[in-house]
């Protein structure tokens, strides 16, 4: 009895979070990874503390960055777009402590939102995804709109400044700042 009560109560959702997971990595085109803590270091020091409009985070993850998000721009509407169940769950959970009504995690592909409000976006997306970005950015984001990718920078674009992580891959940090045509 014990062995089929393990086997229904934890390897069968445990399994069926895993087949979830790999499901939409792959519909996705990549897995949902954390930022690493010394990048995640770095850029919260260098982000711009001066943000006029909500700020998105593209493929919010398990939500490592909304938090910390929250932390630096209190008074900012914070938003995750998330579409893999999983991790937009375990975000929600993180973010249940904080009880705050500005930051959140929504079920929505960021590639079919408007994000012409956004004060700043913020990624750590793959370079397909970067470069299918690019013109959704450059035709909604407004000027003077921050937008701000790590390790993987948007193909064709200037960097305002460009930061180098003190990791093991020397990581970069992408800062960008959207002028008028």
């Amino acid at each position: 009895m014990n062995t089929i009560m393990i086997l229904i109560f934890v390897l069968l959702p445990m399994g069926a979070i895993l087949l979830s997971v790999v499901f939409w990595s792959l519909r996705n085109g990549i897995s949902p990874m954390p930022t690493a803590r010394k990048v995640k270091r770095t850029l919260l020091k260098v982000l711009p503390r001066d943000i006029n409009g909500p700020i998105y985070e593209l493929g919010s993850g398990w939500g490592t960055l909304l938090e910390p998000l929250y932390r630096l721009y209190p008074n900012q509407q914070i938003i995750g777009f998330e579409t893999s169940p999983v991790p937009r769950w375990f975000s929600k959970l993180r973010l249940l402590y904080l009880r705050q009504d500005n930051v959140r995690v929504d079920k929505r592909d960021f590639f079919t939102q408007d994000l012409g409000g956004a004060g700043m976006v913020v990624c750590y997306l793959y370079p397909g995804a970067m470069a299918r970005l690019r013109p959704k950015l450059a035709a909604e984001l407004k000027e003077g709109t921050w937008v701000v990718s790590h390790t993987f920078a948007i193909p064709g674009w200037q960097a305002w400044q460009v930061y180098e992580v003190n990791d093991l891959y020397r990581t970069k940090i992408y800062a960008y700042r959207v002028s008028g045509a």
